[in-house]
């Protein structure tokens, strides 16, 4: 029992680190800004569209990004134009009684 403990362990330990650092890699999969909704806060989540508008805040940006189907709000530290096309890789929170992103990822096409 006692050699089984010491080996089970740092097994456990080893396991667990795993899937933390698998969780941080792996990338969501992509989705329509339209499925996105409240049962879905701080989630992270991928989209793909062009910025319609554009906000400085000074120390950071709110852009407006639109895909085929809706348009959201997106909060980045970021230095962004209209009509760039992107990849927004974020959580969903909301504000105000509205979903947005925020940003931890931003790929320009």
């Amino acid at each position: 029992m006692q050699n089984q403990l010491k080996i089970l362990l740092p097994v456990s330990i080893l396991g667990i680190s795993l899937l933390l650092l698998l969780s941080n890699i792996l990338e969501p999969k992509l989705i329509a800004i339209n499925k996105i909704n409240e049962n879905m806060l701080d989630q992270n989540v991928k989209i793909e569209g062009t910025i319609e508008k554009v906000q400085n805040k000074g120390s950071f940006e709110i852009f407006s990004i639109k895909d085929r189907t809706k348009n959201i709000d997106v909060l980045c530290e970021c230095n962004l134009t209209l009509k760039n096309n992107l990849t927004v890789i974020g959580k969903v929170q909301e504000y105000k009684n509205n979903l947005q992103i925020q940003a931890e990822k931003i790929i320009k096409k």
